[in-house]
């Protein structure tokens, strides 16, 4: 088996159904599916009892409603050699397997990798800054160029760094940064990254309402995980600096509900980074290269 996509969900049916689709048009046809299921009911039977007639489905069901824990409990069911984990939510192109298979096979099984995303019509999605060229990948440019549903790496390697932090990431205190962590943990260990531009995976675009409990709460992850991973100084600043000019100058405009939208970013960022349980997770973390 080349490939373990493990898809943590909770009461989606139309999404999952969406993204089995997507699995249906790939060019690259050999890998299984583990449908980590969440609700507590028995609704996503039909689908797993369908799909399984075109590719291996395990339904693991899982009384713990916490999207990492769920990536974990699936992970110790996979038996690809390249492992990722997609949101229920999102669709891959045609020819994502096909992409991802060829650089392993490139690299020897070697590194990671991940891409860009596009929103549900095809256009560059709207969810943030990203990278706008293929690159090996740093400590900095990490956080501008990995998406956690639009990455992949050897399954050997993600057991080996221990899978990903539940402390982090939604239904935890903080919401954000799963990704980032494990590819920091991951650099640590000595594995390269690599962003491909032409890696694409589809997702709804967020919400253009302005949510000022989502910003506190995302930016709560990255403070957690830029102290955890002891990031450089000037990593820390650019990802300070970033939500205090977009205050200032909201201000400047008179946009009130976009500065609070910034400001709650800052103060989640912020509250995360010197958070005790951040300093402690510092303190159990080797520095990185």
């Amino acid at each position: 088996m080349r490939f373990s996509l493990v898809v943590p969900t909770l009461n989606r049916q139309v999404e999952v159904e969406a993204f089995m689709q997507g699995l249906d048009r790939q060019t690259f046809r050999d890998f299984e599916v583990i449908l980590v299921d969440q609700s507590g009911a028995d609704i996503f039977d039909e689908i797993v009892a369908r799909y399984s007639r075109k590719w291996p489905v395990k339904h693991v069901r899982s009384d713990v409603r916490k999207p990492r824990h769920a990536c974990n409990l699936g992970a110790r069911q996979a038996v690809g050699k390249i492992i990722a984990f997609p949101d229920d939510d999102c669709i891959y192109e045609p020819d994502t397997l096909e992409r991802v298979d060829a650089y392993f096979r490139k690299t020897g099984n070697q590194g990671f990798i991940t891409g860009a995303v596009l929103n549900l019509d095809g256009a560059p999605t709207a969810m943030g800054r990203w990278l706008e060229k293929s690159q090996i990948l740093d400590r900095h440019t990490i956080w501008t160029g990995l998406i956690e549903f639009n990455f992949f790496m050897p399954r050997d390697l993600f057991e080996q760094v221990g899978g990903f932090d539940e402390n982090l990431g939604p239904c935890t205190p903080f919401g954000s940064c799963e990704g980032p962590d494990l590819a920091l943990r991951l650099m640590s260990a000595g594995v390269h990254g690599y962003h491909d531009r032409n890696l694409l995976v589809r997702h709804m675009d967020k919400s253009s309402a302005l949510n000022g409990s989502r910003a506190y709460d995302y930016g709560t992850g990255m403070g957690y995980v830029l102290r955890k991973n002891h990031a450089s100084l000037r990593t820390v600043l650019t990802f300070l600096i970033r939500p205090l000019g977009g205050t200032l100058l909201s201000l400047l405009r008179r946009k009130s509900d976009q500065a609070a939208y910034y400001f709650r970013t800052l103060q989640g960022r912020l509250a995360g980074y010197f958070s005790r349980e951040g300093r402690q997770a510092a303190w159990h973390t080797p520095r990185g290269e």
